[in-house]
């Protein structure tokens, strides 16, 4: 690990993910060009093997050094349970699986830090044993809750699981498939150190965005939240109409 890593971008997708447009080496130099000093790795666990991951580890560490930290990590989903997708970050070894349940049990010695990303894909119904050991919650996701504001509602979820764990911290999170398109959320740590995820889930950093910088604890006064929502619930609107509408567009276009 290097000392100097202090802005880092979390919950990125390189090839090893079947949706994945950039090799690891494409990501090592981009990133490097944007400032990013560390990356938390979370490819699709669905999409490699153990000999693949194994593959996967070494050419994230051939590829740490002179400046960058690549860190490998990967993304678990789980039948019957849409929506609901948990990063294991620092992934030291093969992990399978197959509940929210056996993932604790599985990546707790395995990895360094797990996340609990875009919970608007699962209309905010997380069960319980996720919400009581998770250690991170995304409260801005940059493909699903755009890059221009977080997610108050998983704001407001990482407020509630505070009261009964107050360890738990707020991250934002890339979900970048592609590097050509960068949704510029970064974590910026309060120091230089050479762990990064150690510093992250000890909540010494904050979450950086395009239009707001959030505390690891994503705390905000009662008055400002209730903006940030009003903001938020006005912009999904007219986000969902653009969708509507580029979709009639495509429709029409395609003559169906």
């Amino acid at each position: 690990m290097l000392p100097n890593a202090r802005y880092g971008a979390i919950h990125m997708h390189s090839d090893f993910s079947h949706d994945g447009m950039d090799s690891l080496e494409t990501l090592r130099r981009t990133c490097m060009e944007r400032g990013i000093g560390f990356v938390g790795m979370s490819d699709h666990a669905e999409d490699l093997l153990p000999e693949s991951f194994e593959e996967y580890k070494r050419r994230c560490a051939e590829l740490s050094g002179d400046g960058l930290v690549m860190i490998p990590g990967l993304e678990f989903r789980f039948a019957g349970l849409k929506g609901l997708h948990l990063i294991a970050l620092g992934l030291r070894e093969w992990i399978a699986p197959k509940t929210p349940a056996e993932f604790f049990e599985q990546s707790r010695g395995a990895a360094a830090m797990t996340v609990l990303a875009h919970p608007v894909l699962t209309r905010y119904r997380i069960p319980d044993v996720v919400l009581e050991q998770i250690d991170a919650i995304e409260i801005w996701n940059g493909v699903y809750n755009t890059r221009y504001l977080p997610d108050t509602r998983s704001i407001r979820m990482v407020r509630e699981v505070m009261r009964r764990r107050p360890g738990v911290v707020a991250t934002v999170g890339l979900d970048q498939h592609d590097s050509r398109n960068d949704r510029e959320l970064r974590v910026v740590l309060h120091r230089a150190t050479p762990d990064p995820l150690a510093e992250l889930k000890a909540g010494r950093f904050e979450n950086v965005g395009r239009t707001m910088r959030l505390d690891s604890r994503a705390f905000l006064s009662p008055a400002r939240l209730g903006t940030l929502s009003a903001v938020r619930g006005v912009y999904d609107v007219f986000e969902r109409a653009q969708d509507r509408a580029a979709h009639a567009v495509r429709r029409l276009r395609s003559g169906a």
